[in-house]
């Protein structure tokens, strides 16, 4: 792809339903991705807790950035939503051994730029929703 096209990344499916987002798209050597949710695909019913959210969430921006042509390691920004602060330090345990694991380096440099806002969100049962961009490099 030239660095001058946008080229999305696909639509989104739950429960058999097309959802009213895309998955993101790529322009400009980057990848913006929509935000993703710890939703289970077979019921579209957010799975239990922040911790099984949390993990959903970025297991879904792992395998979209792969479909980009990128990875977790090339992430500049991330923006996490929470719907209660009282999950706050429950989501960074769970956030933070996520990325220890998936991540390392990532996680280890922290680099990347972050915002954490507290929100509503699309769903009373959802705790936590996540955006990101990524750097997607040139192959020759």
């Amino acid at each position: 792809m030239e660095s001058g096209e946008k080229k999305g990344l696909g639509k989104i499916f739950l429960a058999g339903k097309e959802m009213v987002w895309g998955k993101g798209a790529v322009a400009g050597g980057f990848v913006f991705l929509s935000g993703a949710e710890g939703r289970d695909d077979k019921t579209n019913v957010p799975v239990s807790g922040i911790k099984a959210q949390t993990e959903l969430a970025l297991e879904r921006i792992r395998e979209r950035l792969e479909e980009a042509g990128t990875s977790l390691e090339n992430v500049v920004k991330f923006v996490w939503y929470l719907s209660d602060r009282s999950q706050e330090q429950a989501f960074y345990d769970a956030r933070d051994g996520w990325l220890a694991k998936n991540a390392p380096n990532l996680f280890k440099e922290r680099s990347y730029a972050s915002t954490l806002l507290i929100v509503g969100l699309a769903r009373y049962d959802m705790l936590v929703e996540i955006d990101c961009i990524a750097y997607v490099p040139r192959r020759e």
